[in-house]
């Protein structure tokens, strides 16, 4: 456990310097503010015992300038010795970042035991360090896996996908259960190829492998884009489609990733609408953002599942109206997509009255 003592007091600071080497710490010694902060830099210092007044930077904007570094260093624990016993002085320094005060003149006694505090305080730092990089660890394999597996099984299904499609298109020769199994493969094979894109795209999400190339435009021909490619699935389930699109500024976006992101919120709410429900469609400028919101008649979702829908591999309890297939994964995509545009995903929804899911982009400038 390596200790600053900073003190420009040379007999206080040598006096503690022993103390504490006899009961095995290694010290290091600071006679200013300037040495101190450069000792704790270059020195891998775990407790900084330090004293409030010093030349050069005093002890509190040595604690606040290292707090500043957090995300560059370990925490240091930081005990302040002080004359100062006013109220409002303790609260400038807990502010700063003090973890501890000790009076002067110093009780060595007292010194110790809350050394041994801060001692633990670091012990636990260091741990908790420990397990986090252990977990960044298991999350990177644990995409590198998803996206061999996905992109290993992907292909073959394209084939299956590829061969049944062409064998429906010629089944004039197949008996009646020969088309239906058939069918049942074909259908089968698009949601598993389906899947499968949701997982490689998790992956190079996860890995910073997803590429964006930002374009500025018209929003509306994707969004009609989109439309289009799901008539069919709103046709079988007799659902109404209600358009509400207002001129709206040109945003910078790239249309294939975005595109997934405007086609998961259209096919959701058709998803999980039931037969012969409503859905409305809105463009609309708010400012300098504009927004594509969708919204449902389908059950919404209940409020204590709601923190969980932007997380991957959450399944909400519940499901689609007509048997579709979900990942669980749509929602995570259209998210990532949106912060990686400079924008975001908003939703509001009620248990029993639906759902509204909006993307929200700057105005290109």
């Amino acid at each position: 456990m390596n200790i600053l003592i900073a003190d420009d007091d040379a007999a206080s600071r040598k006096m503690i310097s022993r103390y504490l080497q006899k009961k095995g710490y290694a010290i290091f010694e600071a006679e200013n503010g300037i040495d101190a902060y450069t000792a704790i830099i270059e020195n891998d210092i775990h407790i900084a015992v330090i004293d409030w007044v010093l030349p050069g930077m005093d002890g509190i904007e040595v604690c606040r300038t290292i707090r500043e570094k957090r995300k560059q260093l370990h925490y240091v624990f930081f005990i302040m010795l002080t004359a100062k016993e006013e109220k409002n002085d303790m609260i400038q320094g807990f502010d700063a970042g003090v973890d501890e005060y000790i009076m002067k003149p110093v009780n060595l006694q007292e010194l110790s035991a809350r050394i041994k505090v801060g001692a633990r305080i670091v012990g636990l730092e260091q741990q908790l360090i420990e397990k986090q990089r252990e977990l960044t660890g298991m999350g990177e394999m644990k995409s590198k896996f998803i996206g061999i597996v996905a992109h290993d099984l992907r292909n073959p299904l394209i084939s299956i996908r590829g061969f049944s499609e062409l064998l429906l298109k010629d089944a004039e020769q197949l008996e009646a259960e020969q088309k239906e199994f058939l069918a049942i493969i074909h259908s089968t094979s698009r949601n598993m190829l389906a899947m499968i894109n949701d997982l490689l795209d998790i992956s190079r999400i996860e890995t910073g492998n997803m590429q964006i190339t930002l374009e500025t435009g018209s929003l509306l021909p994707l969004i009609e884009e989109k439309i289009q490619m799901i008539k069919l699935q709103i046709a079988k389930k007799h659902i109404t489609l209600h358009q509400d699109f207002s001129p709206v500024s040109h945003v910078a976006f790239d249309s294939q990733r975005l595109g997934q992101a405007v086609d998961n919120l259209i096919s959701n709410a058709v998803k999980f609408s039931p037969s012969g429900a409503n859905v409305f469609l809105s463009l609309r400028q708010d400012g300098d953002l504009v927004k594509f919101s969708v919204t449902d008649e389908g059950p919404g979702i209940p409020r204590e599942e709601q923190h969980l829908l932007f997380s991957e591999f959450h399944r909400l309890s519940i499901r689609p109206t007509g048997g579709e297939a979900s990942t669980g994964l749509g929602l995570a995509i259209a998210k990532r997509i949106m912060e990686a545009h400079g924008g975001m995903v908003e939703f509001d929804s009620q248990e029993g009255a639906g759902s509204t899911f909006s993307l929200i982009l700057p105005a290109a400038g």
